[in-house]
Protein backbone atom coordinates (compact mmCIF):
# COMPACT_ATOMS: atom_id res chain seq x y z
CA UNK A 1 0.00 0.00 0.00
CA UNK A 2 2.83 2.28 -0.73
CA UNK A 3 1.59 3.63 -3.76
CA UNK A 4 -1.56 5.26 -1.38
CA UNK A 5 0.93 7.21 0.67
CA UNK A 6 3.23 8.34 -1.81
CA UNK A 7 -0.11 9.68 -3.95
CA UNK A 8 -1.49 10.86 -0.69
CA UNK A 9 2.12 13.17 0.25
CA UNK A 10 2.38 14.30 -4.01
CA UNK A 11 -1.76 15.38 -3.48
CA UNK A 12 -0.39 17.14 -0.18
CA UNK A 13 2.35 18.79 -1.61
CA UNK A 14 -0.09 20.09 -4.30
CA UNK A 15 -2.37 21.44 -2.57
CA UNK A 16 0.27 23.57 -0.31
CA UNK A 17 1.68 24.72 -3.92
CA UNK A 18 -1.47 25.61 -5.23
CA UNK A 19 -3.46 27.09 -2.56
CA UNK A 20 -1.07 28.09 0.48
CA UNK A 21 2.14 28.73 -0.46
CA UNK A 22 0.57 30.67 -3.77
CA UNK A 23 -1.62 32.64 -1.19
CA UNK A 24 1.20 33.70 0.60
CA UNK A 25 3.00 34.65 -2.68
CA UNK A 26 -0.04 36.82 -3.56
CA UNK A 27 -0.18 38.66 -0.07
CA UNK A 28 3.48 39.66 -0.37
CA UNK A 29 2.59 41.03 -4.28
CA UNK A 30 -0.68 42.82 -3.02
CA UNK A 31 1.48 44.38 -0.62
CA UNK A 32 4.30 45.78 -2.86
CA UNK A 33 1.53 46.92 -5.09
CA UNK A 34 -0.86 48.41 -2.51
CA UNK A 35 2.11 50.46 -0.73
CA UNK A 36 2.70 53.51 -2.64
CA UNK A 37 6.07 54.56 -2.86
CA UNK A 38 6.44 57.36 0.44
CA UNK A 39 9.38 60.20 0.72
CA UNK A 40 11.17 60.20 3.81
CA UNK A 41 9.80 63.83 4.49
CA UNK A 42 6.21 62.32 3.50
CA UNK A 43 7.23 59.55 6.94
CA UNK A 44 8.45 62.21 8.75
CA UNK A 45 5.44 64.54 8.70
CA UNK A 46 3.39 61.66 9.36
CA UNK A 47 5.38 60.87 12.52
CA UNK A 48 4.79 64.05 13.95
CA UNK A 49 1.09 64.38 13.26
CA UNK A 50 1.19 61.00 15.71
CA UNK A 51 3.37 62.03 18.03
CA UNK A 52 0.55 63.73 20.34
CA UNK A 53 -1.26 60.52 20.15
CA UNK A 54 1.65 57.73 20.32
CA UNK A 55 5.33 58.17 20.77
CA UNK A 56 5.15 54.64 19.84
CA UNK A 57 3.51 54.86 15.96
CA UNK A 58 4.78 53.30 13.64
CA UNK A 59 4.06 53.91 10.13
CA UNK A 60 4.39 51.03 7.64
CA UNK A 61 6.06 52.33 4.34
CA UNK A 62 7.56 52.04 1.06
CA UNK A 63 10.89 54.06 0.65
CA UNK A 64 13.40 53.71 -2.00
CA UNK A 65 17.04 55.55 -2.05
CA UNK A 66 20.57 54.87 -2.15
CA UNK A 67 22.72 53.22 0.95
CA UNK A 68 25.82 53.88 2.38
CA UNK A 69 27.75 52.78 6.22
CA UNK A 70 28.10 56.02 8.75
CA UNK A 71 31.48 54.37 8.83
CA UNK A 72 33.12 53.26 5.70
CA UNK A 73 34.66 49.92 5.26
CA UNK A 74 35.40 47.17 2.45
CA UNK A 75 33.73 43.83 1.94
CA UNK A 76 36.45 41.12 3.01
CA UNK A 77 36.54 39.19 -0.01
CA UNK A 78 35.99 41.85 -2.65
CA UNK A 79 37.55 44.69 -1.33
CA UNK A 80 34.57 46.63 -2.79
CA UNK A 81 33.42 49.45 -0.64
CA UNK A 82 30.19 47.94 1.01
CA UNK A 83 27.31 49.23 2.99
CA UNK A 84 26.53 46.08 4.58
CA UNK A 85 27.97 42.46 3.77
CA UNK A 86 28.21 39.18 4.65
CA UNK A 87 30.68 36.80 4.13
CA UNK A 88 31.35 32.97 4.41
CA UNK A 89 34.25 30.60 4.27
CA UNK A 90 33.90 27.01 3.76
CA UNK A 91 36.99 24.55 3.82
CA UNK A 92 37.03 22.42 0.91
CA UNK A 93 38.89 18.81 0.81
CA UNK A 94 38.26 15.65 -0.51
CA UNK A 95 38.23 11.79 1.13
CA UNK A 96 38.32 8.57 0.37
CA UNK A 97 34.79 6.59 0.44
CA UNK A 98 33.91 2.69 -0.05
CA UNK A 99 31.05 1.64 -1.88
CA UNK A 100 29.38 -1.36 -3.48
CA UNK A 101 29.06 -1.26 -7.94
CA UNK A 102 26.29 -2.90 -9.59
CA UNK A 103 28.37 -6.02 -9.66
CA UNK A 104 28.94 -6.44 -5.65
CA UNK A 105 32.32 -5.09 -5.50
CA UNK A 106 33.50 -2.81 -2.30
CA UNK A 107 35.90 -0.35 -4.50
CA UNK A 108 36.92 3.25 -3.66
CA UNK A 109 35.98 6.82 -5.12
CA UNK A 110 37.52 10.38 -3.78
CA UNK A 111 34.56 12.54 -2.72
CA UNK A 112 34.76 16.41 -2.78
CA UNK A 113 32.96 17.89 0.45
CA UNK A 114 32.90 21.96 2.20
CA UNK A 115 32.71 22.58 5.48
CA UNK A 116 31.30 25.93 7.19
CA UNK A 117 34.54 27.42 9.05
CA UNK A 118 33.58 30.81 9.82
CA UNK A 119 30.27 33.31 8.73
CA UNK A 120 30.73 37.09 9.25
CA UNK A 121 28.56 40.10 8.59
CA UNK A 122 29.54 44.17 8.69
CA UNK A 123 28.29 45.32 11.81
CA UNK A 124 27.88 49.54 10.72
CA UNK A 125 24.98 51.35 10.71
CA UNK A 126 23.13 51.61 7.71
CA UNK A 127 21.52 55.16 6.18
CA UNK A 128 19.25 55.22 2.85
CA UNK A 129 19.21 58.78 1.40
CA UNK A 130 16.15 59.36 -0.97
CA UNK A 131 15.95 61.57 -4.11
CA UNK A 132 15.11 64.80 -1.78
CA UNK A 133 18.43 64.34 0.06
CA UNK A 134 16.69 63.37 3.13
CA UNK A 135 18.04 60.28 4.89
CA UNK A 136 16.41 57.16 7.47
CA UNK A 137 18.31 54.84 9.36
CA UNK A 138 18.02 51.30 8.58
CA UNK A 139 17.73 48.82 11.42
CA UNK A 140 20.29 45.76 10.88
CA UNK A 141 20.74 43.68 14.78
CA UNK A 142 18.12 40.89 14.44
CA UNK A 143 16.93 41.25 11.07
CA UNK A 144 19.63 41.33 8.74
CA UNK A 145 19.19 37.49 7.72
CA UNK A 146 16.24 38.76 5.60
CA UNK A 147 18.11 41.10 3.58
CA UNK A 148 18.01 39.88 0.20
CA UNK A 149 22.05 40.41 -0.77
CA UNK A 150 23.43 40.65 -3.93
CA UNK A 151 26.03 38.09 -4.32
CA UNK A 152 29.60 39.60 -4.77
CA UNK A 153 32.10 37.21 -4.35
CA UNK A 154 32.03 33.09 -4.92
CA UNK A 155 35.84 32.15 -5.72
CA UNK A 156 37.95 29.39 -4.56
CA UNK A 157 41.45 29.36 -2.85
CA UNK A 158 44.33 26.94 -2.22
CA UNK A 159 45.62 25.69 0.90
CA UNK A 160 48.91 27.14 0.56
CA UNK A 161 47.71 30.77 -0.65
CA UNK A 162 44.36 31.68 1.73
CA UNK A 163 45.22 33.78 4.33
CA UNK A 164 42.09 34.02 6.47
CA UNK A 165 43.34 36.24 8.97
CA UNK A 166 43.11 39.35 7.12
CA UNK A 167 39.61 39.07 6.79
CA UNK A 168 38.90 38.79 10.79
CA UNK A 169 40.54 41.27 12.30
CA UNK A 170 38.27 44.50 12.45
CA UNK A 171 36.29 44.63 15.91
CA UNK A 172 32.94 45.87 14.21
CA UNK A 173 32.67 43.24 12.56
CA UNK A 174 29.74 40.18 13.98
CA UNK A 175 32.08 37.53 13.19
CA UNK A 176 31.11 33.42 14.21
CA UNK A 177 33.16 30.49 13.46
CA UNK A 178 32.66 27.08 13.60
CA UNK A 179 34.29 24.22 15.28
CA UNK A 180 34.25 22.24 11.99
CA UNK A 181 34.82 18.37 11.77
CA UNK A 182 37.85 18.13 9.26
CA UNK A 183 40.25 15.38 10.02
CA UNK A 184 43.11 13.79 8.22
CA UNK A 185 42.09 10.33 8.34
CA UNK A 186 40.14 8.13 5.49
CA UNK A 187 42.55 9.36 2.50
CA UNK A 188 41.18 13.03 3.58
CA UNK A 189 42.99 15.73 1.32
CA UNK A 190 43.04 19.78 2.23
CA UNK A 191 42.26 21.79 -1.59
CA UNK A 192 41.91 25.01 0.16
CA UNK A 193 39.08 27.61 0.92
CA UNK A 194 35.77 28.82 -0.94
CA UNK A 195 34.73 32.22 -0.13
CA UNK A 196 31.40 33.51 -0.73
CA UNK A 197 30.47 37.33 -0.42
CA UNK A 198 27.27 39.00 -0.46
CA UNK A 199 27.17 42.53 -0.20
CA UNK A 200 24.82 46.16 -0.89
CA UNK A 201 27.84 48.34 -2.10
CA UNK A 202 28.17 51.87 -1.09
CA UNK A 203 25.83 54.19 -2.80
CA UNK A 204 23.78 51.20 -4.16
CA UNK A 205 19.99 51.95 -4.58
CA UNK A 206 17.97 50.06 -2.43
CA UNK A 207 14.01 49.50 -1.89
CA UNK A 208 12.34 48.89 1.10
CA UNK A 209 9.21 48.25 2.76
CA UNK A 210 8.66 47.80 6.22
CA UNK A 211 8.15 49.85 9.42
CA UNK A 212 9.76 53.71 9.70
CA UNK A 213 9.50 54.56 13.52
CA UNK A 214 11.05 56.59 16.67
CA UNK A 215 14.19 54.87 18.04
CA UNK A 216 15.12 57.66 20.67
CA UNK A 217 14.65 60.71 18.52
CA UNK A 218 15.95 59.26 15.29
CA UNK A 219 13.88 58.19 12.76
CA UNK A 220 14.26 54.75 11.82
CA UNK A 221 13.23 51.72 9.19
CA UNK A 222 13.10 48.08 10.32
CA UNK A 223 10.90 45.02 10.39
CA UNK A 224 6.70 45.48 10.82
CA UNK A 225 5.44 44.39 13.89
CA UNK A 226 1.97 43.36 12.60
CA UNK A 227 2.18 39.77 11.25
CA UNK A 228 1.65 38.81 7.86
CA UNK A 229 3.01 42.45 7.04
CA UNK A 230 6.42 42.25 4.57
CA UNK A 231 9.80 42.67 5.17
CA UNK A 232 12.11 43.69 2.20
CA UNK A 233 15.35 45.18 1.91
CA UNK A 234 16.93 44.73 -1.23
CA UNK A 235 18.53 45.72 -4.40
CA UNK A 236 15.91 44.32 -6.94
CA UNK A 237 13.29 47.45 -8.03
CA UNK A 238 9.81 46.93 -7.56
CA UNK A 239 9.48 46.32 -11.09
CA UNK A 240 11.77 43.35 -10.37
CA UNK A 241 9.88 42.37 -7.59
CA UNK A 242 6.75 42.47 -9.25
CA UNK A 243 7.57 39.53 -11.58
CA UNK A 244 9.63 37.77 -9.33
CA UNK A 245 6.74 37.18 -7.46
CA UNK A 246 4.18 36.99 -10.17
CA UNK A 247 6.39 34.35 -11.75
CA UNK A 248 6.25 32.61 -8.46
CA UNK A 249 2.62 32.91 -8.40
CA UNK A 250 2.23 31.04 -11.60
CA UNK A 251 4.93 28.14 -11.10
CA UNK A 252 3.42 27.42 -7.53
CA UNK A 253 0.38 26.82 -9.56
CA UNK A 254 1.59 24.80 -12.05
CA UNK A 255 3.56 23.06 -9.71
CA UNK A 256 0.84 22.01 -7.24
CA UNK A 257 -1.40 20.77 -9.91
CA UNK A 258 1.10 18.48 -11.17
CA UNK A 259 1.69 17.35 -7.84
CA UNK A 260 -1.59 16.31 -7.30
CA UNK A 261 -2.01 14.90 -10.87
CA UNK A 262 0.52 12.52 -10.24
CA UNK A 263 -0.24 11.36 -6.92
CA UNK A 264 -3.80 10.70 -8.32
CA UNK A 265 -2.14 8.54 -11.29
CA UNK A 266 -0.29 6.44 -8.74
CA UNK A 267 -3.22 6.11 -6.79
CA UNK A 268 -5.15 4.77 -9.45
CA UNK A 269 -2.65 2.68 -10.88
CA UNK A 270 -1.43 1.32 -7.64
CA UNK A 271 -5.60 0.51 -7.38
CA UNK A 272 -6.28 -1.38 -10.60
CA UNK A 273 -3.02 -3.48 -10.30
CA UNK A 274 -4.56 -4.78 -6.69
Amino acid sequence: MGFIIIGLVLIGIGVYLAWFQRRKTGDALLDIQATQTSTIADVKEAMADMASISDSYREYCELKGTVKAKNPQKAPFSQKEAAFYRATTYRVYEEQEQYTDSEGNRKTKLVKKEEKISDEESGEELVLTDANGDTIDIETVGVSSAFDLPKTVDRFEPANVYNGMQFHQNPRRRFQSFEGSFMAGNGARMLGYRMVEYAFLSGQKLYLLGDAYMNAGTLTFGKPTEKGKQFIVTAKSEEELVSTKQSSQKMSLIGGIACAVIGLIIMISGFTKL
